[in-house]
C-alpha cells in the first residue's frame, strides 16, 4: 500500500528478494530492505554492488533488532537511527480476542457501552454483495476527518484502490453496523500465523466503534493457527499511538535505518 509513496522496486535473485525505496521520513535517501529469501548474504553482496555501480551510499531501512545482528555480521560497525513511527505492533491473538484482565477493562468498558447503547449492531464479513457501502462510508468519514498531509492522501488512496480490486488481493474485511448502517470497517491478512490489521476506520460519534471492530475483526480471525496479530505503524500519529499502546503490545517490532561506517 505504501509503493508508490515510497517508490518502491524490487528485484529478485536466487529466489531472494530485493527492495529499494526512497525514505521520505530519512531525507529521501535511497534505501535497501535487508533481502529476504534463500541466500540473504548473495542479496546483500548484490546490493553493494550496485551501490557501487549506481555511486549510491550502502543504507539499509525497514531494519529490525534481528536484522542488525546480521548486519553487524556482515559490515561490522554501522550507524543505526531508530525510527518510532514505523515500528510494528505486535499483539498475542489471544489477548486481542478475549480481552482478559484489569488491563483491558478500558476497552471492555468501550465495548459494553457499545453493546448497551446500540443493541442492534452486527459484525459482517465484507464481500462484493456490500462493498460498496464500505466506500460510502469511508469517503464520508474522511470527508469528517479532514486530516490532509501525503500520508493521510497516499493511505486514503490506497484503501481505495484495495477496495476496488477485494478479490484480487484476497483480503480479510469485516464490517460493524448500527441500525443496518455501517460504523465501522476493516481490511486484513494472515500470514504465516500473524493476522496483518491493514485497515481499521470507525466513526467515532458511536462510542466504542473502534473497540468493537477491533475486537470482532480478530475473533472472527483468529483461528487456533493465528497466534499473533501485527496492528502495524502509527506513522506519527499521537491519537493512535496512544490508543495502539493501549492494547499492550507483546513487542514492538523496531525498525531502523541503518548506514555502515566504511559507506
Amino acid at each position: 500500500m505504501w509503493r508508490d509513496y515510497f517508490e518502491v522496486e524490487y528485484a529478485i535473485f536466487d529466489d531472494t528478494v530485493i527492495f529499494k525505496a526512497k525514505v521520505k521520513y530519512h531525507n529521501n535517501v535511497t534505501a535497501f530492505s535487508p533481502p529476504l529469501g534463500k541466500n540473504v548474504k548473495g542479496g546483500f553482496d548484490k546490493i553493494m554492488q550496485y551501490c557501487n555501480a549506481q555511486e549510491l551510499p550502502l543504507v539499509f531501512y525497514n531494519v529490525t533488532s534481528y536484522d542488525l545482528e546480521i548486519l553487524h555480521e556482515l559490515f561490522g560497525d554501522y550507524k543505526s537511527l531508530y525510527y518510532e513511527d514505523w515500528s510494528d505492533y505486535l499483539y498475542n491473538a489471544d489477548d486481542l480476542t478475549s480481552l482478559k484482565g484489569r488491563k483491558f477493562s478500558g476497552q471492555r468498558n468501550h465495548i459494553n457501552f457499545f453493546k448497551k447503547n446500540f443493541e442492534d449492531y452486527s459484525f459482517e464479513v465484507i464481500t462484493e454483495s456490500n462493498i460498496n457501502e464500505i466506500f460510502e462510508f469511508y469517503r464520508e468519514l474522511s470527508l469528517k476527518l479532514q486530516k490532509g498531509g501525503c500520508v493521510f492522501t497516499e493511505e486514503y488512496n490506497k484503501t481505495i484502490e484495495v477496495l476496488e480490486n477485494f478479490d484480487a488481493y484476497e483480503a480479510l474485511g469485516g464490517l460493524i453496523r448500527v441500525n443496518g448502517k455501517v460504523i465501522a470497517f476493516s481490511l486484513g491478512e494472515i500470514v504465516n500465523g500473524v493476522l496483518f490489521v491493514h485497515v481499521e476506520k470507525a466513526d467515532i460519534t458511536y462510542r466504542g466503534a473502534y473497540q468493537i471492530i477491533n475486537n470482532e475483526f480478530a475473533k472472527h480471525y483468529c483461528s487456533d493457527d493465528v497466534l499473533f496479530i501485527n496492528r502495524e505503524e502509527d506513522v506519527g500519529d499521537e491519537g493512535l499511538r496512544a490508543a495502539k499502546k493501549a492494547y499492550h503490545p507483546c513487542r514492538i517490532i523496531d525498525k531502523y535505518i541503518v548506514i555502515p561506517v566504511e559507506s
